[in-house]
């Protein structure tokens, strides 16, 4: 490389005639041409030449082996420049009192402080003290660095004491001040005496192990002793006693400021106290305790992982000890702790998203691929693994750890050398680039010039006709790859990678702290989020966890992991906004449940499904939320099962029950069981497996399996205190959609309880009669039925359909309830038989009862006074119930709804069926097709009946599913009726329109067909 501006180099020559220089200007120029930038070279020498006195110059170059290396220092770095043109007599002791050939220890570091800073009381000096002895050794160590003078060692090691020792020095100085202020901090230790407080910083990251860098932050974190005490004050000084922690409070602020605050004399260190307990939200010091309770209860692997390299670096070393003594069980565990390489694996692809995102050009010598960070998270990854086991390991210098490593059989020879090499390689070249302009940054630069010098720095030179730049390159990538090759080896294998290939970048990003909020609402957007803002709140619980949770380490892994698969999946669910909505709640409702999370990371297909039943599902995502522990059941056998035999249902209730004795624990089994058959239900529908018929059937099996259960254990329970009654044989009428086997999610069971009339009492302690007795039966069967415990309840229970309606007894005997339907003509307790069945209890007894009954209901067929009174009750559901508008319909007791079809049904069957017993069936589809068969209805009639009611109890079913809802209505206009829509099968841009055409004709046609037929019955 040569001089690249001629005219400025020549105009640089001449002024360095009239300078001591004039007579070496060969030397000069040939010195400047080895340099790593020969312009700045003379550049800089003639700025120099201008500021530092004659005097000085002509002794330098009395002895001209230093000019090659002045010249190297001005060709490499304007910021080393900087400091000697600002403060020129630092030139001279640099080169003729020998400053560049003195190595520093932190006792020589402190000495010069300490008497530099003595007598000094004023912020302003002491700080400006601090500032220029900081930027004279600055100047020192990086000449040297520069110069070959010293190993990265002790270039670290140096820059590491430096800051120490000016740390320890401002402390000393701040307590001082506060003291002034406040007296003397005092505390009351475990045995009740009184001692003096103590403030100590630990260092962490870097100058904890000993490794800072020139323009490094230093990371650092506050204790104090205790706060069982207060300041003793002033004498005569009001309010001057203060707590113990607002006293170090004010320390830490005093303590930062003269470190870190920007004057004109710039800063000594930049600190970073980001990384104390509970970070930037956290208190600025903690007492030990605190820290303690803190890293006990609430310490994440990333924090241990920082504890490594904590060191006490400044104020009481006693304190300083006593912290790592306290810090050392949390950060070396005692077992082997392989969740470090899961959840450090996951801190780095954090950095790269981070950082690809903010310099998505930039390759970063500190954070890129195969850089320093990932050797220290190899190293850090082993120590946090086996350090608890073995003591050797637990060293806070990165190269010192990665020999102990070698030493024990952790790492092979050849691993070692890579990643030592690579690390002095990299080290290096990070000095490099920040000691060019003093800058915090580990970027190599883009431009060609910046690069080329860059590479003189490191000591290369043209090669096989490839330029430094080029040659630079080529050892950049080998180091790298080799580096990458070793980390990913350790972190990751196919099976770790596979979710996270199938995220896209801009997913990821999200989960990162990159993005900001417009940014992150319009990937929201983008990705089908109709609300991205509300979304972008429920995003940071996938990536944090639910809210005032402490999860453990291995549950923040497997969240880690599975979060941004789950939000990509939720985008491509039916719903995006609703299956995030359900997604927040199940993830709240887990906590810290490790179990949950570790499932869902062993199984992508169960998220799969998971996230789809809640972008479609309301319903069975109240039950997951209710009941996290149903999760299991997507990964069952039984889960695949879309129709069970009621017998199978009946034998699981009975296995789980035969190692079940205590009363309530029988309630919550039957309880879970009817849970997970629901969900079973429920999950199979919305798959598609399941037709609506086979919803009816299945809810229908449910509904009587827990009917007999609770007429088992009631009579169990109730036999113990009133011993039995003569005759037992107890049975249930199911009336309403139970009856005519239609039971849908969210039904309530219509019932009416029956018993065989007979004298005498029960057999018990305490004697009933047989009335009492079953009625104590009824209520008990009711309660476990509808009681809510913990697990839910197992159906609603509806007997306003008995005998004299709520008015009635409870229950009635076989022969009262014949007698009561011989006798009563009205014909809605009549149309209510029509669907009666036999679903609980004595079935053969029942039916014998039943039978009987459903004779004796059409002995009177239909007259046209019970079709007019069938009109007008109809005509008052429609005003008192359905409550109809423009934009508001109700699917059930509404214009054209399943009740004019149940209507018309129920008529005809009342009117016909004592002429042809055939029409005697309680289920409304084969109702119709018995009509049909007898020629009552006409074909078209019935097809348009049958696929009217199909597609109103589908949508009915649908409109539960999905949102959860039972009253039926559902509204024309809004988002609710297209995802609506859009589950019933419906497509395009404007689904929820197509389906209130369609339900508009159905109901027109219905309703006409039904008050033609009504209107033909009630003609004498």
């Amino acid at each position: 490389m040569g001089f690249v501006d001629t005219e400025r180099v020549f105009k640089n020559i001449r002024l360095l005639e009239s300078t001591p220089f004039a007579g070496l200007l060969d030397e000069v120029v040939e010195c400047a041409l080895c340099s790593a930038h020969p312009d700045s070279a003379l550049n800089n020498l003639e700025r120099i030449a201008r500021a530092v006195p004659e005097r000085v110059l002509r002794d330098f170059l009395r002895d001209t082996r230093w000019l090659q290396a002045l010249l190297i220092l001005c060709g490499a770095s304007p910021f080393l420049t900087g400091i000697m043109l600002r403060e020129p007599s630092l030139f001279e002791w640099l080169f003729l009192q020998g400053g560049i050939l003195k190595r520093m220890t932190l006792d020589g570091f402190k000495k010069d402080l300490r008497s530099m800073t003595e007598g000094v009381e004023d912020l302003h000096t002491f700080g400006r003290v601090l500032r220029r002895y900081r930027n004279r050794e600055f100047l020192r160590i990086g000449a040297r660095d520069l110069l070959g003078l010293g190993g990265l060692e002790e270039i670290t090691g140096e820059l590491s004491d430096l800051a120490g020792s000016v740390l320890d020095t401002a402390v000393g100085f701040c307590m001082e001040r506060v003291r002034e202020l406040h007296g003397t901090p005092l505390y009351r230790d475990e045995t009740g005496r009184t001692k003096e407080a103590e403030f100590t910083v630990i260092g962490l990251g870097k100058l904890g192990g000993g490794e800072l860098n020139f323009s490094s932050d230093i990371d650092i974190l506050y204790i104090y002793s205790s706060d069982r005490g207060e300041s003793t004050g002033i004498e005569g000084k009001k309010n001057g006693s203060v707590s113990l922690h607002t006293f170090f409070v004010k320390v830490a602020r005093l303590l930062t400021r003269l470190v870190s605050e920007v004057t004109e004399d710039g800063f000594v260190f930049r600190t970073d106290l980001d990384l104390r307990p509970e970070g930037r939200s956290g208190d600025i010091v903690n007492s030990l305790r605190s820290a303690e309770i803190y890293y006990e209860s609430w310490g994440q692997m990333w924090e241990r992982a920082v504890m490594i390299k904590a060191r006490e670096v400044a104020g009481s070393q006693t304190l300083g000890k006593a912290f790592l003594e306290m810090i050392r069980p949390f950060v070396y565990r005692k077992y082997l702790d392989f969740t470090a390489i899961e959840e450090i694996r996951s801190m780095k692809e954090k950095i790269d998203l981070s950082l690809l995102r903010r310099r998505p050009g930039t390759v970063d010598v500190k954070l890129g691929r195969g850089g320093i960070r990932e050797i220290e998270f190899f190293c850090q990854t082993l120590q946090l693994i086996h350090g608890g086991r073995d003591a050797s390991l637990r060293e806070r210098n990165t190269l010192k750890a990665l020999e102990r490593l070698r030493n024990g059989g952790y790492i092979r020879d050849e691993e070692f050398f890579i990643l030592r090499d690579g690390y002095i390689f990299l080290r290096r070249l990070e000095h490099r680039i920040q000691i060019m302009e003093g800058r915090q940054t580990q970027a190599i630069p883009a431009g060609k010039e910046e690069l080329e010098r860059l590479a003189r720095m490191m000591n290369l030179r043209e090669r096989d006709g490839k330029s430094p730049g080029e040659v630079f390159w080529e050892e950049y990538r080998k180091v790298t790859d080799r580096i990458h090759e070793l980390f990913r080896a350790l972190f990751y294998s196919p099976e770790k990678e596979t979710l996270r290939k199938r995220v896209p970048e801009d997913i990821l990003l999200l989960f990162s702290t990159d993005a900001g909020p417009r940014e992150a609402e319009h990937i929201l957007r983008t990705a089908g989020f109709r609300d991205p803002e509300t979304a972008r709140k429920k995003v940071i619980l996938l990536r944090d966890g639910p809210p005032f949770t402490h999860l453990s380490s291995r549950a923040r892994v497997a969240l880690e992991r599975i979060g941004p698969y789950l939000l990509y999946l939720t985008s491509r669910s039916p719903d995006p906004d609703r299956s995030l909505n359900h997604l927040e709640r199940f993830l709240s409702a887990v906590g810290a449940r490790t179990v949950f999370y570790s499932l869902l990371s062993e199984n992508p297909k169960v998220m799969e499904e998971l996230t789809r039943l809640f972008g479609t599902s309301d319903f069975l995502s109240e039950m997951l939320v209710e009941h996290p522990e149903n999760l299991d059941l997507l990964l069952s056998r039984e889960i695949a099962i879309p129709e069970r035999p009621r017998n199978d249902m009946e034998r699981d209730l009975k296995e789980i029950l035969s190692s079940v004795s205590d009363y309530e624990e029988r309630l919550e089994s039957a309880r879970r069981l009817r849970n997970q058959e629901v969900f079973r239900i429920g999950i199979n529908d919305i798959m598609g497996k399941l037709p609506i018929e086979g919803v009816f059937e299945q809810m229908t099996f449910l509904g009587e399996l827990c009917l007999d259960f609770a007429i088992d254990c009631a009579f169990e329970l109730l036999s113990e205190r009133y011993g039995m009654p003569v005759d037992r044989r107890f049975f249930i009428i199911g009336l309403g959609k139970l009856g005519g086997g239609e039971l849908a999610y969210g039904s309530d069971l219509d019932i009416l309880f029956v018993y065989p009339e007979q004298t005498g009492e029960t057999s018990g302690p305490k004697r009933l009669s047989p009335h009492e007795f079953f009625v104590k039966i009824a209520q008990r069967i009711i309660s476990i039925l509808s009681l809510r415990t913990k697990e839910g309840f197992l159906f609603e229970v509806d007997t306003r359909l008995r005998p004299s309606g709520s008015a009635g007894p409870l229950v009635v005997s076989h022969n009262s309830l014949l007698r009561y339907y011989s006798e009563r003509r009205d014909v809605w307790e009549r149309q209510a038989l029509v669907k009666a069945r036999v679903v609980a209890g004595d079935r053969e007894f029942g039916s014998t009862v039943t039978e009987e009954l459903r004779k004796r209901l059409y002995l009177q067929p239909l007259t046209p006074e019970d079709a007019k009174e069938m009109l007008r009750i109809r005509r008052r559901m429609e005003v008192e119930i359905a409550r109809e508008g423009p934009e508001r319909y109700n699917i059930k007791t509404g214009r054209g709804g399943i009740v004019d079809i149940e209507f018309l049904a129920q008529a005809l069957q009342l009117r016909y069926a004592g002429r042809y017993p055939f029409l005697d069936t309680p289920y409304t589809l084969e109702a119709l097709t018995r009509l049909l068969k007898k020629g009552i209805l006409k074909e078209k009639d019935c097809n348009l009946l049958k696929d009217a009611y199909r597609f109103l109890r589908y949508l009915e079913t649908r409109l539960r599913i999905v949102h959860a809802r039972a009253e039926g209505y559902i509204y024309r206009r809004g988002e609710e009726v297209h995802t609506l829509a859009r589950r019933m099968g419906y497509t395009g841009t404007d689904p929820g329109d197509r389906l209130i055409e369609d339900y508009r004709e159905y109901t027109g046609r219905v309703r006409t067909l039904y008050l033609d037929t009504l209107k033909v019955l009630s003609n004498p």
